[in-house]
């Protein structure tokens, strides 16, 4: 318990830049104070870092016009999913591609090749499960390969293409699996002509043990990984949209429909536009240096 309240402490500073973007022109609101007052809610988090940031954005800035945000931490999407149907909680941060693919258990290969379609897919088949999804942040936490500071100087690397071509002077590092998943390593030879010197396989864990050791120049990474915005990375542009491409994961809020309908007009609308404002923030460069700072910085 006291470890969880170190890391609601360290979020809890980390988000106000966040909270200040979602109140807008009503920086002056309180609990209890604001379009929201009066509204109690209950916000739960999947029970790891990046899930408690954004819950923990939603509650404060909630709490800023004037809404009763109440947390609670899930250890998984299964819990966070019945408890959201069964109104024990109103929201909770879900990703994309997690509902596409966990939640609905559809297949990836008839997802729509638009992110904004496989959003729009989810977003009507949790309305028939009593459920209001509403629009996605920026961040995906999907695919990616990062490579070192000096290796993108030198080889002057900015593209995945650009990749393929100076891949055969670079050590990679990857878990084993992404070695021979056909959205791993295999697309990256076949679509982008990546042929590395040579690859590092390590735990999944442990993929940037050989960047922090100077044994390694490119990473095998996802989108949020805290890491990037601590290590000397750049995340290199997918210029062709193959890796990256696919089920997105950008993360969305989902509410219990019955709650969010007994909202009056005033609140349903501040609930609305402050839950978009703290999306718009959510990018990838935005994230990253949060979550560093609840995993590495405590």
């Amino acid at each position: 318990m006291r470890r969880r309240w170190k890391i609601l402490a360290a979020v809890a500073v980390a988000s106000a830049a966040l909270t200040v973007a979602a109140c807008g022109g009503n920086g002056d609101s309180s609990a209890g104070e604001g379009p929201g007052a009066g509204t109690s809610l209950t916000i739960a988090d999947k029970g790891f870092a990046e899930s408690r940031i954004v819950a923990e954005a939603y509650a404060q800035a909630l709490t800023a016009q004037g809404f009763s945000p109440h947390m609670k931490s899930l250890a998984s999407t299964e819990i966070a999913d019945k408890a959201i149907r069964r109104g024990s909680i109103d929201v909770y941060p879900e990703y994309v591609g997690t509902a596409y693919l966990n939640v609905l258990k559809l297949p990836a290969e008839d997802a729509p090749a638009d992110p904004q379609d496989q959003f729009d897919l989810v977003r009507d088949a949790y309305a028939k499960r009593g459920l209001t999804a509403l629009e996605p942040a920026p961040f995906n936490n999907g695919n990616e390969v990062a490579c070192t500071k000096d290796a993108v100087d030198r080889y002057h690397i900015e593209t995945l293409s650009d990749l393929g071509t100076a891949s055969p002077e670079l050590v990679y590092s990857a878990n084993a699996e992404h070695l021979t998943r056909p959205d791993g390593l295999p697309l990256l030879k076949r679509q982008y002509g990546v042929n590395f010197k040579r690859v590092r396989t390590v735990d999944i864990s442990l993929r940037y043990k050989p960047i922090e050791d100077g044994q390694a120049d490119c990473v095998y990474a996802f989108g949020t990984d805290p890491q990037l915005g601590k290590l000397p990375l750049v995340v290199l542009k997918d210029d062709k949209g193959t890796f990256t491409g696919g089920v997105s994961f950008r993360t969305f809020p989902v509410v219990n429909s019955p709650w969010y309908d007994a909202l009056t007009p005033a609140a349903r609308t501040s609930f609305d536009e402050t839950l978009a404002s703290v999306n718009r923030a959510l990018t990838a460069e935005t994230i990253r240096p949060l979550i560093a700072q609840v995993e590495f910085d405590k």
